[in-house]
């Protein structure tokens, strides 16, 4: 009764959603705004100075040396999420044929690295990865090591995959475990193989939601800082890094509300190209 009354005189949820709203406007839309705003002055040594206008701070971005660190981020970015999507649908799939208290642990395991703290997670990833590590252990002990899975991109984009993995599986998992299971069988009586049910029937209805954890994945591995930090080094610097260095190190606010604007503009267009891609898609009724 209540909630039909309020679809019906929207105004009457204003109440319930002021106080979101006010906590929405405080802690994100006006840290944003205020980033955008310093980024259109120039740094001076006494601070910002609001009296100037510039578009200095964003042509700095095209510079090398900071142009390199955004290639790097969306580079290793990229490859994880890549990596994350062709792992996906085969572990998806075979934990939805568990039963119920094996499905059950098997998404707790998934979701298990998010819950250890990042700090913790890294330095675990360094006892495994250093040259002395376990990894290289195992790998020499078989004459294929020891590996330099340290301080560069392949120790970042291996510890990010497990860690950063649950954004793009959950989506999917629950998209799978939503659809009706005849649809298969539907299909199957028709004639598709098994390769054709999932690419004509289960690929189609659930890619909005592998699209949206794709998204959530990408956009959590351009602002991961600690596992880049410990097992990618200073020379391969991310943008996470930067914007630490440039904000607190360097103190140079203007350029860092810069990075932070261009990342932010980048991230809205990745999800909204993925909308519009999932939107297109899917199979419709056609006019």
């Amino acid at each position: 009764m209540l909630s039909s009354r309020m679809r019906s005189e929207p105004w009457r949820a204003a109440p319930f959603l002021l106080p979101l709203l006010a906590l929405l406007a405080a802690w994100f839309v006006w840290p944003l705004a205020q980033a955008l705003t310093n980024s259109l002055h120039p740094n001076t040594p006494q601070g910002i100075d609001a009296g100037q206008w510039t578009l200095a701070n964003y042509a700095r971005i095209a510079d090398p040396l900071y142009a390199g660190v955004v290639v790097r981020t969306l580079r290793i970015s990229a490859l994880v999420t890549a990596i994350s999507s062709l792992l996906v649908y085969p572990v998806a799939l075979a934990t939805t044929r568990l039963g119920p208290r094996r499905e059950a642990l098997a998404i707790l395991a998934y979701v298990s690295p998010w819950l250890v703290n990042t700090l913790v997670k890294a330095l675990g990833w360094n006892l495994l990865l250093r040259p002395t590590g376990l990894v290289n252990a195992a790998l020499g002990e078989i004459g294929a090591g020891p590996l330099r899975l340290m301080l560069n991109e392949t120790g970042v984009v291996i510890a990010l995959i497990p860690g950063h993995f649950m954004f793009v599986l959950l989506p999917v998992w629950a998209a799978l475990k939503g659809l009706d299971p005849a649809l298969g069988w539907a299909a199957g009586t028709l004639g598709a193989s098994r390769a054709g049910v999932f690419w004509r029937v289960l690929f189609p209805l659930t890619l909005p939601a592998l699209i949206a954890g794709l998204a959530i994945n990408f956009i959590m591995n351009t602002t991961a800082f600690a596992i880049p930090m410990l097992l990618g080094g200073l020379r391969n610097e991310t943008a996470s890094m930067l914007a630490y260095r440039v904000n607190l190190v360097m103190l140079d606010w203007p350029f860092g509300g810069a990075v932070a604007v261009v990342l932010l503009v980048f991230t809205l267009l990745l999800v909204w190209g993925g909308q519009r891609i999932a939107t297109l898609a899917v199979p419709g009724p056609r006019a």
